[in-house]
């Protein structure tokens, strides 16, 4: 395999200008005169840095042809012949050499041409392309396709297409290449991008999110931070102030190289001690060089260091552009309208009905019942930390909370209301119009004679954000207090990440389905939730999720993967309410979810195989769930 000398600059890789600011989908601003005037401009360094990684995309180029040819001799080879498993290893090593080449340089690809990097590395799952109807359906394509065609052992008869989707590749990377070439950089997006591709490494690289089938997180990690090193290296003074990051890529990557495998690697020690150190030391060296920051909002601030920062997240960017933080009397006056009665169609229900404080916001019912006593869909989710995802409901039929919470009032089966009639009822009690008034004074919502619609809406969605917080035991020992976790927990949180691939899904760390590092969109899973907690012969719940808002195949029995804070306070579980107890949830997974319970589903997202996970680690991923509880925020005044 091609090694590369390690330099500092090498630790840092690339992420997506679709984090910059409105782009038109490849990374272009529209502040296109602005680009131009960067780009003609040319910060030196930062066009050095561009060098490295066109000359990192030329070495790419180079080994997708080295792959590109040993999957012909694969695809030529018989399945019978005695030297097809040769050339098969032989396809698997440069397979793996050029995945090393995309990560070095995935910084830039991503930060640049995101468009590309989705189609170079995202998952072999078929993508819909919401809103534009049911038969746009678009194929995966990438790194991730080809790797399951090599690596899985159970492939049949896939060499034709095998070389199909190489070929493909060799395009995508040739665009991408492209593209980079026309875009303005600039000293403060290099630095964005390699604290992004940090992030990447976190939340991604390590807990095998594009590694799924070969397992080569580890290695592809070390190489991203190579890419991350390569790129710093074009701003490295003389005067010793990088020694401190030197040391500390050197001893990260020492760690990411004592084991290939994912369930020995001790992820814990590897964000506490390597990781998050390396992402705040190169916040500090971008500061000593006076290096300042993009404008835009995004949902990962720009100004934080690491993803585990107590403040690395703004709720507005999950938030119409619109939105205004909230004022501490906004909050208070939402509280009290969480709780108010009068928001209902017949005066009987309130938010706190279904949402109960002492219960985690939750009811601890299978499902709730309607108005008229029948029983309703799905389970009550929380609250508490619902502001840090984009769309809402199970089934994510809405974006923002606004639009839940408009949904939740006038659902003829919840509350039966309507905004601006419980306006008008609100309007006649004298003292919440006069507090209403004086939390709205001075802003765009302020009426100085009645309450209106967009006053509870805001105060009610202004509530639900405060109840956001990053502050649970696994967020305190991430964040160097290493007692905040028992010694069961860490191991279970090492479980959760290595052998239980749970944060391929449930991202670090939020745990929910938004992907970082850009946050952009939250995934919904097709994992087979059955009718009753059987263990075998199972019945698929018949409830089919997102299918029912976009009627693509690939979404039927797909729901939004939920945050897990709070969920040992939140019981039970599942869109349907079937399990309850996290030890039959953990189960269930263990057994390869759906599939492994006899459920046999054409688009189970969740990989079918069992987990292999012993009683043991079943405990200790227990145990870690646990520290995932925070209710600090809870039941303030």
């Amino acid at each position: 395999m091609h090694t590369s000398r390690w330099t500092i600059g090498a630790i840092v890789a690339f992420v997506g200008l679709a984090s910059c600011g409105p782009t038109n989908g490849d990374g272009h601003s529209d502040t296109a005169a602005a680009a131009r005037a960067a780009h003609a401009a040319g910060d030196s360094r930062a066009m050095q840095a561009r060098a490295v990684w066109e000359a990192q995309l030329d070495t790419l180029d180079m080994r997708l042809g080295a792959l590109d040819s040993a999957v012909r001799t694969l695809s030529a080879s018989s399945a019978e012949s005695t030297g097809r498993h040769e050339t098969r290893a032989e396809a698997q090593t440069r397979f793996a050499e050029a995945r090393d080449s995309f990560k070095r340089v995935e910084l830039a690809i991503e930060y640049y041409t995101p468009s590309a990097g989705r189609e170079l590395n995202g998952p072999a799952l078929p993508e819909v392309e919401d809103g534009e109807g049911p038969e746009v359906v678009l194929e995966p394509t990438g790194f991730q396709v080809v790797e399951e065609m090599l690596f899985d052992d159970e492939a049949q008869e896939i060499a034709p297409a095998l070389v199909e989707e190489t070929a493909t590749l060799r395009v995508i990377a040739s665009r991408a290449h492209t593209m980079l070439a026309a875009q303005a950089v600039t000293d403060d997006r290099v630095w964005d991008a390699v604290s992004l591709e940090i992030a990447r490494i976190m939340a991604l690289g390590v807990p095998g999110f594009d590694s799924p089938v070969a397992g080569h997180s580890l290695r592809e990690a070390a190489s991203a931070l190579e890419g991350v090193a390569a790129t710093l290296n074009v701003y490295r003074t003389d005067d010793g102030s990088w020694r401190t990051l030197d040391t500390l890529v050197r001893g990260a990557r020492a760690a990411l190289e004592t084991t290939t495998s994912r369930e020995a690697f001790d992820h814990f020690d590897f964000l506490v001690r390597h990781a998050n150190p390396v992402a705040h030391e190169i916040r500090a060296r971008r500061v000593a060089l006076g290096i300042g920051l993009p404008t835009e909002r995004r949902a990962f601030r720009l100004e934080a260091a690491s993803l585990l920062d107590s403040a690395a997240f703004d709720v507005l960017a999950f938030a119409p552009v619109d939105a205004t933080p909230g004022t501490p009397a906004q909050v208070q006056i939402g509280e009290r309208l969480f709780a108010d009665t009068r928001l209902s169609g017949d005066g009987r229900r309130a938010c706190t009905s279904c949402h109960l404080v002492e219960r985690g916001f939750t009811d601890g019912l299978r499902v709730n019942r309607t108005r008229a006593g029948a029983p309703l869909l799905r389970n009550t989710p929380t609250v508490l930390n619902s502001a840090l995802q984009v769309g809402s409901f199970t089934d994510l039929r809405v974006t923002y909370l606004e639009d839940q919470i408009t949904a939740v009032i006038e659902n003829v089966d919840e509350m039966h209301g309507h905004l601006e009639e419980s306006a008008r009822v609100l309007s006649a009690d004298t003292a919440m119009r006069r507090q209403l008034h004086e939390a709205f004074r001075g802003t765009a919502m302020a009426n100085d004679t009645v309450v209106t619609g967009a006053q509870v809406r805001h105060a009610l969605a202004t509530y639900i954000r405060s109840l956001t917080t990053m502050n649970s035991p696994m967020d305190r020992a991430l964040r160097g207090d290493t007692t905040a976790l028992s010694a069961e927990q860490r191991a279970g949180f090492n479980v959760f990440v290595g052998k239980g691939k749970c944060a391929t899904c449930h991202f670090l760390p939020l745990t929910n389905g938004t992907v970082p590092p850009m946050y952009q969109k939250t995934e919904v899973e097709v994992i087979g939730v059955p009718t009753a907690p059987v263990v075998a012969k199972g019945r698929i719940d018949p409830d089919e999720g997102r299918f029912r808002i976009t009627r693509s195949a690939p979404h039927r029995f797909a729901f939004r993967t939920p945050s897990l804070r709070n969920v040992a306070i939140t019981a039970p579980y599942m869109h349907n309410g079937v399990y309850r107890t996290l030890e039959s949830v953990v189960d269930f997974y263990n057994r390869g979810g759906g599939a492994g319970i006899g459920i046999a589903l054409e688009y189970q997202t969740l990989p079918p195989d069992t987990l292999g996970l012993t009683p043991k680690e079943q405990r200790e991923l227990v145990a870690f769930l646990g520290a995932l509880t925070d209710t600090s925020r809870v039941g303030r005044r």
